[in-house]
């Protein structure tokens, strides 16, 4: 983010600071909000039943989503009002005016942000819409345009985090997981590991080690530029991870899957696929016992990773 940029919402900050709120009487007769659900690829599903919550509690009507369009496939089943947004880093870009504008004249008792932004593209969001309350989850206590931070325990796990909304909110907090619907066409086929890794060198590693196992590896890239690089180097075409429903389409054939936090986690947690979640340094998840996912730090060495693989697909 440049430097003009972070000046000026250090401004808006400023002068943009929440007003003081009855927090009682509003929690207690709100109609309307606006949620902006996990946009993190990866994680937007674990949001899902938060949202569906607030939904069966206030009413479709009453309630709008604003959804980063790449992730849109996510919320199909969602039966509320959706706002489109395209990816933007400042305030000054036509993609960030456009979003403002679609929100434009809209007034909302509640406004809930889920994602974990830093505090500038928190500030963003949070400018957009009109209401007497700003609640942010895992926020900046410092970010006087939230007059209502939810702080988190680290070890709860991801759909425990935003279920953590519920309660101010005066939901009930789910009891069942989501219902999605099946994936069309291909059936799953025994053998075959999908492999969607940020780091491409252990994925080709990995994609070499299951060959030499006699699985089917196959592999998805999330930067278009390396496609041509990764078929000259396995003879297969890769399939790109967006557009998403392409990919679901194709994971619904796979018997595991291999991936860092990226959508193809969020695929093979809705197909209740065998997953295993390599992390990068820093990263951090923490699933429930439901959630099908071994865990893997890419700090440990490779020769660690191909024997935790083995474990994973019970090789014998």
């Amino acid at each position: 983010m440049s430097f003009l940029t972070g000046n000026y919402l250090k401004l808006k900050r400023r002068f943009y600071e929440a007003k003081s709120t009855d927090f009682t009487k509003i929690l207690k007769s709100y109609k309307t909000l606006l949620i902006h659900p996990v946009m993190e690829p990866g994680r937007e599903v674990f949001s899902l039943p938060a949202i569906e919550s607030v939904l069966k509690h206030k009413g479709a009507k009453n309630v709008d989503l604003i959804i980063n369009e790449k992730l849109n496939f996510f919320f199909k089943n969602i039966p509320a009002k959706k706002i489109c947004y395209k990816d933007f880093s400042s305030p000054f870009s036509s993609n960030y005016k456009e979003l403002k504008e679609n929100l434009k004249g809209k007034n909302y008792d509640i406004f809930v942000e889920l994602n974990r932004f830093n505090k500038d593209m928190l500030t963003m969001f949070a400018l957009i819409p009109k209401s007497k309350i700003r609640i942010c989850v895992d926020g900046s206590v410092e970010n006087p345009l939230f007059n209502m931070v939810v702080t988190t325990d680290k070890l709860r796990n991801e759909t425990e985090r935003n279920d953590l909304i519920l309660k101010p909110l005066g939901v009930k907090v789910p009891k069942k997981r989501i219902k999605w619907d099946k994936a069309p066409g291909s059936k799953k086929q025994k053998g075959k590991v999908g492999i969607a890794l940020q780091n491409y060198r252990i994925a080709l590693r990995l994609f070499s080690f299951l060959k030499s196992k006699n699985f089917s590896p196959y592999l998805f890239v999330g930067e278009r530029e390396k496609l041509q690089k990764v078929q000259k180097k396995t003879g297969n075409a890769p399939l790109p991870i967006y557009p998403v429903e392409k990919v679901y389409e194709e994971c619904s054939s796979c018997e595991y899957i291999i991936t860092s936090i990226n959508p193809v986690l969020s695929i093979s947690f809705l197909q209740k696929k065998r997953t295993l979640l390599l992390l990068e340094k820093n990263q951090n998840f923490y699933p429930s016992t439901t959630h099908h996912i071994e865990l893997f730090s890419l700090n440990e060495a490779t020769k660690a990773l191909l024997k935790k693989t083995n474990d994973f697909l019970k090789v014998k």
